[in-house]
């Protein structure tokens, strides 16, 4: 065995130092397969499903073993990482599912899974590595095991960077000789990601088996934290004091309230961490004692005022992804809360002793219910996408887009089936839910509401013209209108765009006009492309279509914000006909009182 572990009960011993290079190498060289066959588009690693399994399997599993292995031939850590391995495999193909359909936006559920496993994986990290030493899992073995990994990653970030930046100025040394062959190297896949893993690597053994360097920084930290404490409990108390004078109602009016008070409780939270330590730090001056006291105090306050706060917004406008996680981030915050202030109402010593038992507890509650939401126990995707579509004819267009792109798998199911009990009683909407399902992108325009079975988009037409060749409809039917970046969602219920037949330069006589009335409806939540003034309710848009040899063309287009009475008396000239063409060349284009001038592209 060596010194190290005689003083470091989690320094791993020759064997484990040798596995710890090899998980590195082995995690780079998944990732470099994974690679190489996204980019043959190789058929075994072509589903979503099998790629985050891959990719998951690749990091984590190694990552927990470097960080937590002390005897290779331990049974328990041998079973321990089976067993995480097994939970991480359960769990991202639970993911996995919610992302198998290609119409679904794979990030809405792969960056919350990733962050729950990261936070998870922290806790399970430290209590695991305890589990390991065969002692018992007192507090400041937890506490010490926990800093010691994030100080252990801190410091491989930056030995890997450091690596890099060498490499970095290696390649641009030789390159300003006209020397590329460095250059090009590092930046190949094949020599990035097996170097990078051995680096890494080499990195973890260093930082574990050096563990005075990590012990330098987590204490510098703590100590750093500490000098803090007084200022984050000077702001409690005088936050508390100001809602007293000022009501809670300019606080609800910022519309993130609850964000506002959690970050409040975490660095409350936090900080008391820092000043506690591991629990055999002196108590500090009693005037600070109880002013730190008193903050902790006020604990179950911000998070009850959270939870009211919550509880508004949902009331207001009901359940949805953010709330859910909202709700148990309160739920996390209230069990902290409630542990520290009884922690700071005790008298006897050590000072804030009491938060010890509250991190275990706390922190086995927060990894199980993180890791919980990502199973069929407490999926948020699936309790928010049943709920929504509970509303039925409730639902708005908001809603809808809602369920097609942030909840997975849940929320295609749940659209389709609201499209199949749509599809009699309103067939335009079914239409425009179907046109959001064919979707493959979030912000992707859609070319025309006209799809196989549907009803083509119609036109007006004003007083006196003639029906439009049948090559220009079918151009117009494929050429999007301009719609304000508006979706098939947002064009059910809107007026017919009009189609007028003028000659607007004297030379052409096949030229066609198509006219978009764009008003304001009560209720409009989208975001325009360009943002109107606030005090303006339409927009009106004129197209220029041309007949070019044999193939129509829009040739120009103008646009014009108008108030609702020139808005009304504009809609009033279309439908009586007013449309005149007006010098220089007949390019100005009159209707009613508003004039439009044309630069054709």
């Amino acid at each position: 065995m060596s010194t190290a572990r005689e003083h470091d009960p989690f320094a791993p011993d020759r064997p484990a130092q040798r596995a710890i290079l090899l998980f590195a190498i082995a995690s780079g060289l998944m990732l470099l397969l994974a690679h190489e066959a996204i980019e043959a588009r190789a058929a075994w690693l072509d589903s979503r499903v099998t790629r985050l399994l891959w990719c998951t399997l690749a990091t984590l599993p190694p990552l927990m073993a470097a960080l937590t292995v002390q005897r290779l031939a331990d049974r328990r850590f041998i079973a321990g990482f089976l067993g995480y391995t097994a939970l991480l495999v359960y769990l991202t193909r639970y993911a996995g599912r919610a992302i198998a359909p290609e119409a679904v936006e794979a990030g809405a559920v792969i960056f919350p899974l990733g962050w729950v496993l990261i936070a998870s994986g922290h806790v399970l990290a430290a209590w695991f590595s305890v589990w390991l030493t065969r002692t018992d899992f007192s507090y400041p073995r937890l506490f010490d095991a926990a800093w010691r990994h994030l100080a252990t990653l801190l410091q491989v970030l930056a030995y890997t960077g450091a690596f890099w930046l060498l490499l970095s100025l290696w390649g641009a040394l030789f390159r300003a000789l006209g020397i590329d062959f460095f250059s090009d190297l590092f930046r190949t896949a094949r020599f990035a990601y097996p170097v990078t893993s051995l680096v890494a690597g080499y990195g973890l053994v260093l930082a574990r088996t050096r563990s005075s360097i990590g012990d330098a920084v987590h204490l510098r930290m703590l100590a750093l934290w500490r000098g803090l404490l007084p200022m984050v409990a000077v702001l409690a108390l005088a936050f508390a004091a100001a809602l007293l004078v000022q009501g809670v109602q300019p606080l609800w009016g910022t519309r993130h309230a609850t964000q506002l008070l959690l970050a409040l409780v975490v660095a409350l939270v936090a900080f008391s961490n820092a000043a506690y330590g591991k629990g055999g730090e002196p108590p500090p001056h009693p005037a600070l004692r109880r002013l730190v006291q008193a903050a902790l105090l006020l604990l179950p306050l911000f998070v009850g005022l959270a939870a009211w706060a919550l509880a508004l917004r949902w009331r207001q406008y009901g359940l949805s992804l953010d709330r859910l996680w909202a709700a148990l981030s309160i739920a996390i915050a209230g069990l902290y809360a409630i542990g520290y202030a009884l922690a700071a109402a005790r008298r006897r010593e050590p000072w804030l002793a009491g938060i010890a038992p509250v991190n275990r507890v706390a922190s086995v509650f927060t990894a199980t219910a993180l890791l919980l939401t990502q199973t069929g126990l407490l999926d948020f995707r699936a309790i928010t996408a049943h709920t929504l579509l509970a509303r039925g004819d409730a639902l708005k267009d908001e809603d809808l887009r809602y369920l097609r792109w942030e909840l997975g798998s849940p929320g295609l199911t749940a659209l389709e089936k609201l499209q199949a009990q749509r599809q009699a009683a309103q067939p335009n909407s079914a239409a425009a839910i179907g046109q959001l399902l064919a979707q493959k992108q979030r912000y992707e325009h859609q070319t025309t509401i006209s799809t196989a079975g549907k009803t083509p988009q119609t036109y007006q037409q004003a007083p006196g013209s003639a029906s439009p060749p049948e090559a220009l409809a079918a151009v117009l039917q494929q050429q999007p209108g301009e719609w304000l970046g508006r979706d098939a969602l947002d064009q059910v219920g809107a007026s017919a765009p009009w189609l007028i037949e003028r000659d607007l330069d004297g030379e052409a006589p096949d030229e066609w006009l198509r006219v978009t009335l764009d008003a304001d409806r009560p209720g409009d939540a989208r975001a325009s492309v360009d943002p109107k003034p606030c005090c303006e309710s339409g927009r009106v848009v004129v197209e220029i279509f041309q007949l070019e040899t044999t193939d129509w063309r829009r040739v120009a287009v103008e646009q014009k914000w108008l108030q609702a009475g020139p808005f009304r008396a504009f809609e009033a000239a279309l439908q009586a006909g007013q449309i005149s063409t007006s010098p220089p060349r007949f390019q100005d284009l009159t209707i009613g009182q508003q004039t439009f001038g044309f630069r054709r592209e």
